[in-house]
């Protein structure tokens, strides 16, 4: 199967809208529509980590920010099998990154929290390497 074809059928099973996955390339370093209901994200099991981590470094634990937009920064570890970040906020994804900073697009006000996945590059295998941090958007 070809990456596309992965991408759609995760697109299909966490219910992406379809301009969600028409715009993904592989460059991986973007954000999906933040709040969605179609972005409700099953959850998986999670695969050992095989030497991945992940460590966020900004927002920072309860740091408060103002407007939409969060600046993300974080540290990943790749292992064996990690090449990138999924990013979930209140169990929604929205978004995937392969660079080490981006931003969080369209985040509501009020508290959130942050959990970052490392993912093999199949897009669909999560690894046992997360870390969370809440915060607020006023």
């Amino acid at each position: 199967m070809t990456r596309h074809g992965i991408c759609a059928m995760l697109a299909l099973m966490i219910g992406l809208p379809t301009f969600a996955l028409a715009q993904h390339d592989h460059s991986m370093d973007q954000n999906l529509p933040a709040k969605s209901a179609a972005t409700k994200a099953v959850k998986p099991s999670l695969k050992p980590a095989e030497g991945a981590s992940i460590k966020i470094i900004s927002p920072t634990k309860g740091q408060v920010l103002k407007g939409d937009k969060v600046p993300l920064e974080y540290k990943l570890t790749k292992g064996k099998r990690g090449s990138h970040a999924h990013a979930y906020v209140n169990g929604e994804l929205v978004g995937m990154f392969a660079s080490e900073k981006g931003t969080l697009n369209g985040i509501k006000p009020g508290n959130h929290i942050l959990e970052l996945r490392v993912v093999a590059s199949d897009h669909v295998t999560e690894l046992d390497a997360i870390d969370k941090v809440t915060f607020t958007v006023k």
